[in-house]
C-alpha cells in the first residue's frame, strides 16, 4: 500500500483513540501503539550570493531570506503488538523533499523478532546504524542541537535501507555491548541527483556505560548515480576529439564512472551525558573510486551544559573533499573558453563543486514545557575554496573559475529557530 494511503489511515487511528472510551483505548493499546514527533522551524542565510539549506535532500536554499521548509516536518509511528515478541513498525515522515513535495514517505516499515534474549533481527525498511545519531536522526527533539552536524552527516545522507538487520547485545560488567549487522539496498535523492545503492552491507559496534556511549561502524556500498549536470558535462567531454582534449575519454573512464561505484564508509563517535554536562565527538570517512561520489571526510565536537530548562551549547566541525582531482588536458586546438571549462571541471570534480569547509556552531535549547523544546542556533561556515563553487550539499553558489567573479568571500552563516515536539 502506498504511503499516501497509509498515512491518512494512521491519522484516523489516532483520532479514534482520542475519542474512545477508556476501556476500549486500553484494549487497543495492547496491540497498537501510536507515537508522533515533528518540528516547526525557520532558517535564514546571511549571503546574497551563497545559499544555504538545512538538508541536502532538499533543493531549496536561503539567500538572505527566511524560509519555513527546512527542518519542518510531521511524523507518526505505529507499532503493532508493542508488548509482544513479534512486532511490526511503520514510521511515516512528511517533510519537503527534493521535488518540493510534502507527501509522506515510509521511513521505517519492518517486522522484528527476538530469537533469544540477546539476539533479534528485523526484516523490511530499517534504520542504517552508521552514525551516533542514526537511530534518531529524524527525531530532532531527542537531539541537543537543531539538527545532526552537517559536516559529519554529509558523508552519508542515507537514513534507511531495505533488507535485513540483526543485532546482538549483552551486558558486560556494568556496561552494555552491542553488535549490529545489516544487508540490503536503498536509494537517496539529494540536491545533486539520485543515488541507487545496491548490496548495502555494514557492521557496527556500540558500547554504553553510565554516562558514556561509543559507536564505531564500517559499511560497503555499490552505487550508481543519476546527476543530470554531471552527465551533460561528461557526454560533451567524451565527444571531444583529441585536438581539443587529449585524455577526456580515458580520464572519465578511470576517475568519473557513474555506475559500479565502490564506496566504503568508516565512522567512530562518542557521547557523554551525566544529566548536567553534555559532550559529543564524531569522525567519518568515505572512500570511493569515482569523483562523482568523491572520497570525503568530516569531524565534529560539541559541548553543552544544562542550566535548569536551558541548555547552551557550542561546537566545531570540518568537512573535506579528499578525492584526487581529475587531470583533463586541453589539446593543441582547444580555444580559451574550453581551457577554462576543463580547468573548472578538474577543480570542481566534474562540476559537483568543492564544499570543503570549517564551521562553528552556538545555540541554546529551552525545554519550556513537557514534550516541547525551542532551539535557537547560529552556524558560521568558512568555505575553503570559494572560487570553485558548490552545486550540491548544504551550500550552493556559482564558480569564479569560468571568468565571472561570484562575489563570494567564502564566509556564510545560517540562523535557525525550531520548535520540536513529541506526542
Amino acid at each position: 500500500m502506498k504511503a499516501q494511503f497509509i498515512y491518512p489511515l494512521i491519522l484516523a487511528s489516532v483520532a479514534s483513540i482520542s475519542v474512545m472510551p477508556v476501556a476500549h483505548a486500553d484494549e487497543l493499546s495492547d496491540w497498537l501503539k501510536i507515537d508522533g514527533f515533528g518540528t516547526i522551524g525557520t532558517y535564514k542565510g546571511s549571503s546574497d550570493v551563497a545559499g544555504v539549506r538545512t538538508d541536502q535532500r532538499q533543493r531549496v536554499v536561503s539567500f538572505n531570506d527566511w524560509r519555513f521548509d527546512g527542518d519542518s516536518q510531521a511524523s507518526i509511528q505505529a507499532t503493532l503488538n508493542p508488548h509482544g515478541k513479534l512486532k511490526a513498525v511503520l514510521q511515516l515522515i512528511s517533510k519537503k523533499d527534493i521535488n518540493g513535495s510534502h507527501k509522506p514517505t515510509v521511513e521505517w516499515a519492518y517486522v522484528s523478532y527476538p530469537v533469544t534474549s540477546e539476539f533479534d533481527f528485523k526484516i523490511g525498511r530499517t534504520v542504517a546504524p552508521i552514525f551516533m545519531m542514526s537511530d534518531y536522526r529524524n527525531l530532532n527533539y531527542a537531539q541537543t542541537m537543531a539538527r545532526p552536524q552537517t559536516e559529519i552527516y554529509q558523508v552519508n545522507p542515507i537514513t534507511f535501507q531495505d533488507g535485513v538487520t540483526a543485532r546482538w547485545e549483552k551486558k558486560v560488567g556494568s556496561g552494555m555491548l552491542q553488535f549490529e549487522g545489516f544487508f540490503g539496498k536503498t536509494k537517496v535523492s539529494v540536491s545533486g541527483g539520485d543515488v541507487d545503492l545496491s548490496r548495502v552491507k555494514g557492521l557496527s559496534a556500540k558500547w554504553g556505560q553510565d554516562s558514556w556511549s561509543v559507536r564505531a561502524g564500517y559499511s560497503w556500498y555499490d552505487a550508481s548515480v543519476i546527476a543530470p549536470t554531471v552527465e551533460a558535462n561528461i557526454k560533451t567531454l567524451i565527444s571531444l576529439p583529441s585536438v581539443y582534449c587529449t585524455n577526456c575519454a580515458s580520464v572519465i573512464a578511470n576517475q568519473a564512472t557513474r555506475t559500479g561505484i565502490d564506496a566504503k564508509i568508516s565512522t567512530i563517535g562518542a557521547t557523554f551525558d551525566n544529566g548536567e554536562w553534555i559532550g559529543q565527538a564524531e569522525w567519518s570517512k568515505r572512500d570511493t573510486n569515482s569523483v562523482v561520489i568523491g572520497s570525503v571526510s568530516g569531524w565534529n565536537v560539541m559541548g553543552g551544559y544544562r542550566l535548569g530548562d536551558f541548555t547552551p551549547y557550542a561546537g566545531f566541525s570540518s568537512y573535506n573533499v579528499d578525492a584526487k582531482r581529475t587531470d583533463l588536458a586541453a589539446g593543441v586546438a582547444a580555444p580559451v573558453a574550453l581551457k577554462a571549462q576543463l580547468n573548472y571541471l578538474n577543480q570542481s570534480y566534474m562540476g559537483t563543486g568543492d564544499p570543503s569547509r570549517d564551521a562553528m556552531t552556538i545555540g541554546v535549547r529551552w525545554d519550556f514545557a513537557r514534550n516541547l523544546a525551542l532551539k535557537a542556533q547560529y552556524e558560521r561556515m568558512k568555505m575553503k575554496l570559494p572560487a570553485v563553487g558548490a552545486s550540491s550539499g548544504f551550500q550552493s553558489y556559482e564558480t569564479s573559475l569560468l571568468g565571472k567573479p561570484n562575489g563570494f568571500d567564502g564566509r556564510v552563516s545560517m540562523f535557525t529557530l525550531n520548535l520540536d515536539f513529541v506526542f
